[in-house]
């Protein structure tokens, strides 16, 4: 007995809405941004020692009231029809995430500095991801 099989189906990466979702209040980008603002800002705020061995900067408080700010941002993603303001504050956060992450470089042990240095190309990523939505969202404000 031969088995027959059955050629798997064709997958597609999806680079675009479908049909009529354009004008709609979902915008994928700003929905993940604003979680992953939850997500971090819950962490470095309810484990903050845990995230500065994470990322070699030592300053617990410091980073417990990035937490909070990160919550906020999140938060004001979720929950605006237009979350431009937020994406934007999402971009001025990175960059004092980046300041601190180079203040805290000149101080760092050999291993904090790897760690710094991983940080700091993390938050470069996401900074890019933060500019391009709050451009395209600042973009959409004005349009309408």
């Amino acid at each position: 007995m031969t088995a027959v099989t059955q050629p798997l189906p064709a997958r597609t990466v999806k680079t675009h809405l479908p049909a009529g979702a354009a004008g709609s209040t979902f915008h994928p980008l700003a929905t993940a941004l604003g979680l992953f603002s939850l997500g971090l800002g819950l962490a470095e705020a309810l484990a903050p020692g845990t995230m500065a061995r994470a990322t070699g900067v030592r300053s617990p408080a410091l980073l417990r009231a990035y937490g909070l700010r990160e919550m906020m941002s999140g938060l004001g993603i979720l929950t605006n029809k237009r979350p431009a303001f937020w994406l934007w504050s999402r971009v001025g956060g990175d960059v004092i995430d980046l300041a601190t992450l180079a203040a805290g470089y000149v101080e760092a042990t050999s291993a904090d500095r790897t760690k710094i240095l991983a940080s700091t190309a993390a938050v470069l990523g996401v900074t890019a991801l933060d500019v391009l939505c709050a451009v395209e969202h600042s973009c959409m404000h004005d349009q309408q």
